[in-house]
Order: C-alpha cells, then structure tokens, then sequence
C-alpha cells in the first residue's frame, strides 16, 4: 500500500471510528502507526521504530513514545497525543527530549489526524517552538503531500529536512509580512513608495495623509496584475470565474519554447516494465540545437553519443531515479539501467567519460554538499529553457521505487 492510499485508508478510519479512538494508545495504534508504515518505515523492528524509546537526561524515565532510527542512530522522535488533544503549537514534552539526543533533527507532535513537524533551524539541538510544516491527514493540498514525502524512509535526508524547513518558514514570514503591508502599511513602507516617485521630504503629516491612497493603490494594483496576467476582469464577482477556466487560461499564457511537433520528433516512446522510454532521434536533436554534425561526438556527450537519459523517475515532486539508455551492437540494441538518483555519481565514475560530457539530450550539473563534501548529480535537458518536466512521456510517477530498483 503506497502513502496516498494509506492517508486515504486512515481518512475513513477516522470517519467512521473515531468514537472508538478515544485514547493515546488506539490512536498511536489505529493512526500512527499505519502512517510510519505508509511512508516505509518497518514498525514491526524495534530496532528502526522503537516505542517508549527512553530519553531520561533531564529526568529519570521519561520516555518518547516513538524513535525512529536510521543506521542504528536515532533521528527523528514522535510524541503521541491521543486523537482529542488540541495540539497546541509549542511542544516543551517533545523539546525535552529533542534535546537529549544529538543525533535527533526532527520531531513530530502528533493527534493522529494533525502532524507537526519541529527541527532546531535557531539554535543546534534546540527544538524550535514552533513547527515549521503541520500536516493534517483530512484536509491537506498536494503541495502538503508532497512535502510529506520528503519524510519517508527512502526519501528521507537532514539536509533536505533543512532546506525544506528553511523555504516555509521563510515563506509564512515572508507572506504574514506582504500581509501586513497590503493591510495596514507601516511608516516605512509609505515613505518607501513616496521617495520612488517624488524627491520632497516627507514628513509624518504627509505619510498620514497618504496611507489611505497607499491602501487603495495596493488593492487597485493587485487588481491589475491579475487581471493582466490572466486577462480577468477583476471587476466582476471571483464566483463568476471557474476553477476550470482559470486554469485554462493559465496553461494557454505558458510561454512556449519549442512546439508539439519538434517534441514528439524527439525519439519514439516505449515502454520498458512499466516505465516510459525515449528513443532518442539524433536528426531532431541537431536541427532543434541549430548546430553542424562536426561538432557532436561521443567525446561531447552530445545526440550522437551511445548514451541518453531516457526517462527520469519521480515519487511525487522529487527526483528518486534515472533510466540510462546505452546503444550496443552498432546502435542496433539498447541496454538500459536504472540508477537511483543520489547514486548516480557512482555510475558516473564507472563511465568517465560521461562524468566529463553528459549525456545524450541531458546536460551534466551537481552540487556539492558543505557538510559532507559529496557531490550529488542532477540533469537537465540538452534543449535551451525546456526541463525534462516539460516534455511530455518522459517522466514516469513510481509509488513503490523499490521495486522499480
């Protein structure tokens, strides 16, 4: 069962029996425990899930109601609250015990239903007081989903913890802040907008005089952008517009770099154990690159090489693998491999010459991680502004990766 069906299973658990949830135990029976299966953990070993996990530095016995270990170190403690427990934002239990352990960067405050997501972003191995990302398992968007991906034990990486945790925190600020500006512009903000357009000195009287215009400007101007960008007439009632045309309207304003045609020529599309494949059309590839046949070779990585990406494989918004495509016996065959995405770098050294060209409709990029100094690998497509996102038929959504690998 892969996580969206379990999120879907435990919606109607909590619909139809949460009368009978009424306890700390059944919910971590009933609804937690489900969900750190639904993201791959195995909660029948103790020694990767491990329940009243003792954490007793600060006081004697005290224990965290679940550790989950990843290479025998503890990483992530879940502290437990039955299903009517409000969840409060702040999390002293769970702090204390964060603290405990060095090697714990996350943790999760849970009802069962709403899952709060706490790292140490302020100070090292101090729990922040406030989550940086609540999931909530009967009313989330995709993005939510997503994000909760991130947290499953093939995916799951501190780094990536952090950056994520990072982006939301920064972007409710961000966002609360514009808020603030669009709904009651501060002083500064006033005298901001005056100086851009006119050279006076501004003083208090005029800042006071002009809020009220301000106000009025950011409305009207929010107004416009809307309705230039999606040619809305913002005048009407937002009823009046579907969701439906909205998005319609939304695909139609996507500027295009390359049409249908001249990507459907790129290569024929198979299908090779339940993923898509390109075959790549070397032709295409030079006409649409505008460059002379003299300048590709195997030695460039470019359309003429034996090697291409034929198709990269997500679980949900990340990048967990590739399928490389080699032509053996005079371009005549095709061999291909699946290469997990943070090991793709080990391929690469297996095949120096692609760790110093690319490949065939891909380029080569990578980045280095500060605090570990390896360097992860990722690619892009060959084609000026078009991704692998972009083209149709090339990327393949694996629920269950391990069995694509």
């Amino acid at each position: 069962m892969n996580l969206k069906e379990t999120i879907e299973l435990l919606n109607n658990v909590i619909s139809e029996n949460s009368e009978l949830i009424k306890n700390e135990e059944s919910t971590k029976q009933f609804l937690v425990l489900p969900l750190l299966k639904g993201l791959g953990y195995d909660t029948y070993s103790p020694q990767e899930v491990t329940p009243e996990f003792t954490a007793d530095f600060h006081k004697k016995n005290e224990k965290v109601d679940y550790a989950i270990s990843i290479n025998g170190q503890p990483r992530i403690f879940i502290e437990a609250k039955s299903i009517n427990t409000k969840i409060n934002k702040s999390a002293p239990q769970l702090s204390r015990y964060f603290s405990t352990f060095p090697s714990v960067k996350l943790g999760i405050l849970t009802n069962g239903i709403e899952y709060h997501f706490f790292t140490d972003l302020n100070n090292s191995n101090i729990m922040d007081s406030k989550p940086f990302f609540i999931f909530n398992i009967i009313n989330h968007n995709e993005e939510d989903f997503e994000n909760l991906i991130k947290f499953s034990k093939n995916l799951y990486d501190e780094e990536t913890v952090k950056i994520l945790a990072e982006s939301l925190i920064y972007f409710q600020s961000f966002k609360s802040v514009i808020k603030e500006i669009f709904e009651s512009p501060n002083d500064d903000f006033i005298k901001f907008v005056i100086k851009e357009r006119f050279k006076f000195k501004v003083t208090q009287q005029f800042i006071n005089t002009s809020r009220p215009l301000i106000v009025k400007s950011i409305q009207e101007a929010i107004s416009e952008v809307i309705s230039e960008k999606f040619n809305i007439d913002t005048s009407r009632p937002s009823q009046e517009v579907s969701a439906t045309s909205v998005e319609d309207i939304t695909k139609d304003e996507k500027k295009i770099y390359y049409t249908q045609d001249e990507i459907d020529s790129l290569g024929k599309f198979e299908e090779f154990e339940g993923v898509t494949i390109v075959l790549p059309n070397p032709d295409s590839y030079i006409k649409l690159l505008k460059l002379t046949s003299e300048e590709y070779s195997v030695e460039k990585g470019n359309p003429l090489s034996d090697f291409f990406i034929s198709s990269v494989v997500t679980q949900g918004s990340t990048i967990v693998g590739y399928l490389v495509g080699q032509y053996v016996n005079q371009m005549e065959d095709i061999k291909l491999y699946t290469v997990k995405s943070n090991e793709i770098a080990k391929f690469l050294d297996e095949n120096p010459i692609l760790k110093e060209t690319g490949f065939i409709n891909a380029r080569l990029g990578s980045r280095l991680n500060k605090k570990n100094n390896e360097t992860t690998y990722f690619l892009k497509s060959c084609l000026n502004n078009l991704s692998f996102r972009d083209i149709p038929n090339l990327i393949s959504k694996i629920e269950d990766t391990e069995k694509f690998f």
